[in-house]
């Protein structure tokens, strides 16, 4: 079962920094994937695109980013869970991101209707 998990992680992983990389343009540079009963937590590091990176340097660069961030994610939504539900083979009934943009970071919180793993 351990493999299987390690497996389900790994796949995920690349799953995850496919899915980014198309949506956006870049995928982050590193991902770590967790997964408990009913519940996958993913950390990307790395998210920031080099044009972000600067317009990070001014306060209003910082706003500029964060909100477009939180729209495209906000319009993406339905599409992006739709995406990985199907990777997963499972319903999400919980979804959580968050991003550190001074750290250049990113979590991402899945609750699943079933258990991946039982």
């Amino acid at each position: 079962m351990m493999k299987e998990k390690q497996s389900f992680q790994l796949d995920f992983s690349n799953f995850v920094n496919a899915y980014v990389k198309n949506i956006g343009g870049k995928g982050p540079k590193e991902t770590e994937v967790r997964v408990t009963e009913d519940t996958i937590i993913y950390y990307l590091r790395g998210i920031l695109t080099n044009r972000e990176k600067i317009l990070m340097e001014t306060p209003e660069g910082k706003n500029v980013v964060l909100e477009s961030r939180r729209l495209f994610m906000e319009q993406n939504k339905n599409y992006r869970l739709t995406q990985f539900e199907q990777f997963i083979g499972t319903k999400i009934i919980e979804n959580f991101e968050s991003w550190n943009l001074e750290a250049d970071v990113a979590i991402c919180v899945l609750r699943l209707e079933e258990k991946v793993f039982c």
